[in-house]
């Protein structure tokens, strides 16, 4: 509009990628063609965003011409502007070819009596492509002295042939900076993109993660408030794919240097001082240094903090950190790393706080992959600065979901064991460690470890010792470390189940070293399950020794069962005492034995009920002893009358014809048989 005289000001804007110099100088040529008065004294001719072809004057002015003859429909009074284009293509000299567009430019202008007002795109780069030195110098000219065209060009960053003194375009043009967009105006583009107002708190997220970039910020815009963790992840994924190739052309249009250099920043997700920068980027600290301010110039990086000294660089728009991290690798850790950098700024505390509950309560039904992506994600969020005042509830919610579901395929397994189903039983407790095994809440971890040891046990009903052992071997793997009592005491359980695995299997020595090794665990154990297992682990050792005929060894072994009295069931002392009277027997010393088989009786009446072991082990000893001895010793003790058909076969067997129950000198008579054939064998 100001443009009445002889004399054309020529403009340039200047702003990073996405500052919004294209969608400016397009509002300028609708709003010539729109207005009537603009429209009868100016024509726009819109050059293409990237002008490859162009690298001297002459292809300056041709590119020109055939811009012009795509937006002027031809008429038949008129030259044929295709067929000049056309024709003046094949002229080799670029004066030559200069001279005659710019005259077909300019017979157009008279023709139409209208200012042809150039709008070119990325001046910056077309100069630094340019092959002709004096391509600037000749393009000065004209612009100077041509008062038919007017040039309103943009460019992503100063320039040399605009800035220095010496080059052909200093002082041409009227230079507009585009700022980046501050806090009200990313609220007022925010809101005519989505139709909404952000929350406060959020708004000033928004702006640091864009730059106050308004292609940023439309671009994010369609990330909207979902919460499923899902559906995060596929946004986000959609959002950098769809944008890809404007993300890319960005980081591709810097020169290598600076590229490099900004690159090691997008990497960083932090500010960074310029030694820091440039030990990454393998550069010298000077030319780091420089590469920095020229990305400074471009408006692309920042100072964030530091001191006057040691300053810190950060990148303008964090969106190109996320766009690198996820272009350099998909993988699960990138992605996780991504997206909570991404919801940190996008999201208030507030509602990362809710979605961080909604991604809890959902992980419980994720499996596989999936459901060891939210809990890596929730472990990540926990941490943000943010949600500082809301991590108690956050874990709170997390531990109570993941408990509950571990728990319900837990009881599930359980219940198709106990309904004698145990090949969907073992499914059911595989899927308790597929989905869980990574989780960090202890009562979950139990879950875990009681899976792995069920799974043993079932495999052992189903005689597949071997399949059983590596289930044990896993519990204690994983859980083998634990700093929780009853998880402890489920590691000692497993390694004695995996003992008596090996004697069934006559691996002897492993099956001693594996004793050995829970009491070397769990000997001063504070969990009950892990005294029991103790007690089992030596009993079992005491065992294998006295088979093994290593009888002073079994004796050692059972006084220290005998020793955890204090805790030992009547179950257990009883099979102590049996071992270490079979051991001292064996080793010559009768009266030790009798006095174990008098413990023996004194622990019988608390059992309940008279265990069949018990009675064929009494009816061995009164060989050894003599039946003599073993009435005298039963007859003393508190089983007298629990025994008495052993006793009445001993009294038969010495000749005597003790008066009993018809029933009782019925069983006497059986196990009279049993003595019998002891003695011959």
């Amino acid at each position: 509009r100001e443009c009445t005289g002889s004399a054309n000001p020529h403009q340039i804007v200047i702003g990073p990628r996405g500052s919004g110099k294209t969608s400016l100088l397009l509002r300028v040529a609708v709003e010539v063609c729109r207005d009537a008065g603009l429209r009868s004294n100016f024509f726009p001719i819109v050059f293409a965003e990237e002008s490859y072809e162009v690298s001297t004057a002459g292809e300056f002015w041709l590119v020109c011409l055939s811009r012009l003859a795509d937006q002027v429909p031809h008429k038949e009074d008129a030259p044929d502007l295709r067929r000049t284009y056309e024709d003046l293509c094949t002229i080799q000299d670029d004066q030559t070819l200069a001279e005659r567009c710019l005259g077909a430019l300019l017979d157009f202008s008279d023709r139409e009596g209208k200012r042809l007002v150039l709008m070119v795109e990325n001046l910056n780069m077309m100069f630094r492509d340019m092959a002709d030195p004096d391509a600037g110098w000749r393009l000065r000219k004209i612009l100077q002295n041509e008062p038919r065209i007017i040039l309103l060009a943009s460019a992503t960053s100063r320039f040399d042939e605009i800035d220095h003194p010496d080059h052909a375009l200093y002082d041409l043009f009227r230079i507009l900076l585009l700022r980046p967009l501050d806090t009200n105006e990313c609220t007022a583009l925010w809101e005519a993109v989505v139709g909404k107002c952000p929350p406060p708190e959020t708004i000033r997220s928004l702006e640091i993660l864009t730059g106050g970039s308004p292609r940023l910020i439309a671009i994010v815009a369609r990330f909207d408030a979902v919460q499923s963790f899902r559906e995060l992840m596929a946004e986000l994924l959609d959002l950098v794919d769809d944008h890809t190739e404007y993300f890319k052309s960005h980081i591709e249009s810097l020169p290598a240097q600076e590229r490099r250099v900004y690159l090691v920043l997008a990497d960083l997700w932090k500010p960074a001082t310029t030694r820091e920068i440039a030990v990454r980027a393998r550069l010298e600290t000077s030319k780091c240094s420089a590469q920095l301010t020229r990305l400074i110039e471009r408006g692309v990086v920042q100072v964030m903090g530091g001191t006057a000294r040691r300053k810190q660089y950060y990148l303008t728009e964090r969106l190109y950190n996320i766009y690198y991290l996820l272009r350099r690798s998909r993988g699960q850790d990138s992605l996780i790393q991504a997206l909570i950098q991404f919801m940190e700024s996008y999201y208030s505390g507030t509602e990362l706080k809710d979605i961080g509950v909604h991604i809890a309560r959902e992980a419980g039904s994720f499996g596989g992959e999936m459901q060891t992506m939210a809990r890596i994600a929730l472990a990540q969020m926990i941490r943000l600065p943010v949600l500082a005042e809301y991590r108690e509830e956050l874990l709170t919610t997390i531990e109570q979901t993941e408990l509950l579901a571990a728990k319900e395929i837990f009881d599930k397994a359980v219940a198709l064991k106990d309904q004698n189903r145990p090949e969907e039983a073992l499914s059911a407790f595989d899927e308790v460690v597929r989905r869980f095994a990574e989780s960090k809440m202890p009562k979950v971890s139990r879950l875990v470890a009681m899976a792995l040891f069920e799974r043993g046990l079932t495999l052992n009903d189903l005689d597949r010792p071997e399949d059983a052992l590596t289930a044990y071997d896993e519990v204690v793997r994983r859980f083998g470390d634990s700093k929780t009592p009853d998880v402890l005491g489920l590691v000692a359980q497993a390694l004695v189940e995996k003992g008596f695995i090996l004697v069934r299997l006559d691996r002897t020595e492993d099956a001693l070293a594996t004793f050995d090794e829970v009491v070397r665990r769990s000997a001063d154990s504070e969990s009950f399950a892990g005294r029991v297992a103790t007690e089992h682990a030596l009993l079992g050792k005491a065992y294998l020794e006295l088979e093994c005929r290593r009888y002073k060894a079994a004796i050692k072994t059972a006084c220290r069962v005998l020793d955890l009295c204090h805790t030992a069931s009547p179950e257990y002392r009883w099979l102590a005492h049996l071992i270490r009277a079979k051991a001292t027997l064996a080793n010559g010393d009768l009266s030790a034995s009798e006095q174990d088989i008098a413990a023996i009786l004194t622990i019988l009446p608390s059992l309940g009920s008279l265990p069949k072991e018990i009675l064929e082990e009494l009816i061995e000893f009164s060989i050894e002893i003599g039946p003599e001895r073993m009435v005298e010793l039963i007859q003393a003790s508190p089983s007298a009358n629990l025994l008495l058909p052993l006793t009445t076969a001993l009294e038969q067997e010495l000749g005597r014809e003790p008066r009993v129950a018809l029933e009782v000198a019925e069983v006497a008579e059986d196990i009279r048989k049993d003595l019998a054939k002891l003695r011959e064998t």
